[in-house]
């Protein structure tokens, strides 16, 4: 049986590829800072700290983080129908879906719960599956599109703040105004810099690195942290992206397997995996694309695993039709760790022998504008196993493991208990048979100006009100009494029309004020509605603690 099938075309840059990887042969080394923003000690520890706040999320429930986890490749470890989206069609349970990274529940411009056309009042989901950030200092561009360009420019001032190599900073910003992945639909990067002046540190998560439990016992507040980086309390835009950037480049993945085979041990790799290794720089051209050491080439490619009508991909940023389709080869660096790949999530690929599996099939995947390099590879069977087990010579330990520096904090949706937590106690049904459900992905955090609590399913245009009960006063003095705490509690008129299609937000502004930390409160929503016994349906009981 014949090793590999080949046009002259895929011959020809084969051998270009070789050449080149040859020359860039051996273990990686650190991504190279632009010279606007040099890697301090100071700058890693504060952009590792705001990487993995959900608090610089508009209702708590998201941080950089959420969607990169470090024991996953760096990418997302929820997994299942939450992190399903539709696709162009809108439809789900169709061939074009693929799977995203949930992100915050749709909202009005006032951070009222408004119903997402296709998500109703579950996250959102991204309509591409997250890149790893492990990598993403080495990228000239980033984002699979390569829209985050090298150049950085200030957000609020259009000055240049970095002119070539800021592809990370420029990266940084986006999610966080994002209002499907980290924010409301108003908010502006004054408001994120206030949140951020406001918070305590991590007040959401458990479980801090060493480092990072080292620099919050000397720089306890953000505008410590911020001046212990750059010199003063400001936090802006540019320094923001400034110190995410700078933790991302310090997260070096160089400790792999493949790495030690280069430095001159000859055990680090099985049989199997130099058999594989051999292949992928030859046989199965995959160092074509995928060239070490970072295991990828700066550029894009059209796989053609879908229709490209369905994400133009590149295309979007360049304008050329012949782009259409392609996406940034990533790093297979801890590939093996991932749960799906390709930019949609790959929901055709069950597991990675798959992913290898389908560059050797003579035809891509099948539809438009396949890159020339696939036309006609053929890789046998054993060279794909194979090729797959180098593959998970690609992992390094510490990031499977989370070790330093690709530790990290216990995220709030990681938690056994939630907070709020609903008790599945109380509910009551209402007209349609069903009762009200509530909405409680925001977190109840010190500073949170608009914390909120919705309501959904309910009778559309009939009264609501949420009730609650106060069970710990947290810091206030129990002689001040429950009556004289801030409560809103009045009735609101429920949004949509008919029974089970009523919807409406309670919000509870979360002031700066210790006394507030550890009020724990339960909480029900009611609305009017003839049909319900005793004219009120009612959600299940919630209960709820101010950290």
């Amino acid at each position: 049986m014949d090793h590999a099938v080949r046009t002259p075309l895929v011959s020809l840059l084969l051998g270009a590829a070789l050449a080149s990887a040859a020359s860039a042969q051996g273990y990686l080394t650190p991504p190279v800072a632009p010279p606007e923003n040099p890697v301090t000690a100071e700058k890693a520890v504060l952009g590792k700290i705001l990487f993995w706040d959900e608090q610089l999320s508009s209702d708590g429930s998201m941080a950089c983080g959420t969607c990169h986890i470090p024991s996953v490749g760096g990418a997302e470890l929820r997994s299942g129908p939450a992190t399903r989206f539709p696709g162009p069609d809108g439809v789900f349970g169709t061939a074009d879906d693929g799977f995203g990274s949930p992100g915050v529940v749709s909202t009005d411009g006032f951070g009222h719960f408004e119903p997402s056309a296709l998500f109703g009042f579950e996250p959102q989901v991204t309509g591409r599956y997250a890149p790893s950030p492990i990598t993403a200092g080495y990228f000239q561009d980033l984002f699979w599109d390569g829209r985050a360009t090298s150049k950085f420019t200030d957000p609020l001032t259009g000055a240049t703040a970095i002119a070539s190599g800021g592809a990370l900073e420029s990266q940084s910003l986006g999610p966080l105004l994002s209002d499907v992945e980290m924010a409301e639909p108003a908010r502006g990067f004054a408001d994120l810099s206030a949140r951020i002046a406001s918070a305590r540190p991590l007040a959401l998560a458990t479980n801090l690195p060493q480092d990072v439990q080292v620099a919050l016992q000397s720089h306890p507040t953000y505008p410590d942290l911020f001046t212990q980086a750059f010199g003063t309390a400001d936090i802006t835009p540019v320094r923001i992206a400034f110190a995410l950037a700078t933790y991302q480049r310090t997260l070096v993945a160089d400790r792999t397997p493949w790495d030690d085979f280069q430095r001159g041990v000859p055990g680090a790799l099985t049989a199997p995996q130099q058999r594989g290794m051999v292949a992928f720089e030859t046989t199965a051209a995959c160092a074509v694309c995928h060239t070490p050491p970072l295991f990828a080439n700066n550029n894009y490619h059209a796989l053609a695993l879908r229709p490209s009508s369905e994400d133009i991909g590149r295309a979007a940023v360049t304008g050329y039709p012949w782009d259409e389709g392609k996406f940034k080869t990533p790093s297979l660096r801890n590939v093996a760790l991932r749960n799906h790949w390709f930019h949609n999530g790959a929901p055709q690929m069950q597991d990675l022998r798959d992913t290898v599996a389908i560059y050797g099939t003579g035809v891509g995947g099948g539809f438009d504008n396949l890159d020339p390099v696939l036309n006609g590879l053929i890789i046998p069977p054993a060279e794909v196993d194979d090729i797959t087990e180098f593959l998970h010579a690609l992992t390094d330990p510490r990031v499977a493991a989370e070790t330093y520096p690709f530790d990290r904090p216990t995220l709030r949706f990681e938690r056994a208990v939630p907070n709020p937590e609903p008790t599945g106690l109380g509910a009551v049904a209402g007209s349609g048979g069903t009762a009200p459900e509530l909405i409680l992905t925001p977190a109840p955090f010190l500073g949170s100006a608009n914390f909120r609590v919705g309501v959904t399913g309910g009778l559309g245009g009939a009264f609501g009100a949420m009730r609650l009960r106060v069970l710990d006063l947290g810091g206030f003095p129990a002689a001040l009494g429950v009556r004289t705490l801030p409560l809103p509690g009045g009735p609101i008129v429920l949004d949509g029309v008919g029974p089970g299609e009523g919807y409406a937000t309670w919000s509870f502004p979360l002031t700066t004020s210790p006394e507030l930390l550890g009020l724990k409160l339960e909480g029900q929503w009611w609305v009017r509605d003839a049909a319900a016994p005793g004219g009120v349906a009612r959600s299940e009981r919630f209960i709820m603690t101010v950290e």
